[in-house]
């Protein structure tokens, strides 16, 4: 009786000690803490406009970028190009881009942007195809665009120094 009595009470505090850290592992998850990420403009991490990096058999270069504004939305226009260095035929893959605020916040390109050059299609080997992304955006100081390879093998970061703000050419036309 003494042996199942110890038992017991061996397999309560193992129990009660696994029940009270899961109790402790949720309060922190819970606790209302705010995970905040700033972007730094003064890394030494970051590309310049007109720098090329090759991210898995693609040599990158930003050209220009500059904002535009279109209706109520604000974008940044990355103007980019895609080198192919591999012997087979590729297609550039915009998913893998992003522009990220000073706050952290990453956009995702906008497909129905009027520059289609990049979509679709594939680049020959040694191919060179050079076009514009635009990016719908929040007012930030401070911009990156990023490219990172789908099988995460390589990324580039570039630091956006944006020229100067266009108009939208549709609304010009109006």
């Amino acid at each position: 009786m003494d042996k199942k009595y110890w038992l017991l009470l061996g397999l309560t505090l193992i129990l009660g000690f696994f029940s009270g850290m899961f109790v402790q592992s949720q309060r922190g998850a819970d606790s209302g803490e705010q995970f905040y990420q700033t972007v730094s403009a003064d890394s030494e991490h970051l590309l310049e406009m007109e720098e090329t990096s090759r991210v898995n058999r693609f040599d990158i270069t930003v050209h220009e970028a500059y904002i535009m504004n279109k209706e109520d939305s604000r974008y940044v226009v990355v103007d980019v190009s895609f080198f192919n260095t591999s012997e087979e035929a590729r297609e550039i893959p915009l998913f893998n881009t992003l522009v990220i605020d000073e706050e952290g916040h990453a956009a995702e390109h906008e497909s129905m942007h009027d520059d289609q050059r990049l979509i679709g299609g594939q680049l020959r080997p040694e191919g060179l195809r050079r076009g514009t992304i635009a990016f719908e955006v929040n007012p930030s100081s401070h911009y990156e665009f990023s490219y990172m390879d789908h099988t995460g093998r390589g990324m580039a970061t570039w630091n956006l120094e944006l020229n100067e703000e266009k108009e939208d050419k549709q609304n010009d036309k109006s």
